[in-house]
C-alpha cells in the first residue's frame, strides 16, 4: 500500500508540474499570437482550468511535504507537550474544513455539470470538481500527518 501511495504522490507532482508548464507555454503562445493579430480564443479559459487544478494539487503537495507557511513564534514558547496537543487540534480543525469542502464541493460541481465553457466545449464541472478532489487529497494527507504527530513521542517533537 505504501508503494502505491508513493507512486500516486509522484504522479501528482508530475501532473502539477505539467500543469504549470502547460499554463506558462499556453499563455506565452497566446500572447505571441495575439500580438500578430491571431488570438487563441480558448487559451485563457484553458489556462484558468489548468490553474484551478494546479492550485489544489499544489496545496496537497504542500500539506504532504509540510511546506505550508506557519507562524509558530508563540507556539514555540509553550511546553513541548502543549505544542503537540495544539498541533493535533489545528489539524483536526483543518480536517473538518476539508471535509466540508469535499461535501459541498461535490454538490457544487454536480450543480454546474450542465453549464458549459463554450470556448472549450466542456462542462464547467471540470473546473469546480478540482475543489472536492483536491480537498479529498488534502484530507488524506492531513490525516496521515495527524496520525504521525500523535504517534511521535513528545520527546521527539519538533526534531525534523
Amino acid at each position: 500500500m505504501r508503494r502505491l501511495y508513493e507512486k500516486f504522490c509522484s504522479l501528482e507532482q508530475w501532473l502539477a508540474l505539467l500543469l504549470l508548464a502547460g499554463i506558462t507555454l499556453l499563455v506565452f503562445i497566446a500572447a505571441l499570437t495575439r500580438t500578430f493579430g491571431y488570438p487563441i480564443n480558448w487559451a485563457q479559459d484553458a489556462a484558468l482550468v489548468m490553474f484551478a487544478w494546479m492550485c489544489f494539487l499544489g496545496g496537497d503537495i504542500a500539506i504532504r511535504t509540510t511546506g505550508l507557511i506557519g507562524v509558530d513564534l508563540f507556539v514555540k514558547m509553550l511546553p513541548v507537550s502543549l505544542q503537540k496537543f495544539l498541533d493535533a487540534v489545528f489539524k483536526i480543525i483543518i480536517l473538518v474544513f476539508l471535509a466540508a469542502l469535499v461535501i459541498y464541493g461535490f454538490q457544487y460541481a454536480k450543480g454546474y455539470s450542465r453549464r458549459m465553457i463554450t470556448t472549450l466545449n466542456i462542462s464547467y464541472a471540470w473546473v469546480t470538481s478540482c475543489v472536492p478532489v483536491g480537498a479529498c487529497l488534502m484530507f488524506i494527507n492531513t490525516l496521515i500527518n495527524l496520525v504521525h504527530s500523535i504517534k511521535t513521542p513528545a520527546s521527539e517533537w519538533g526534531k525534523n
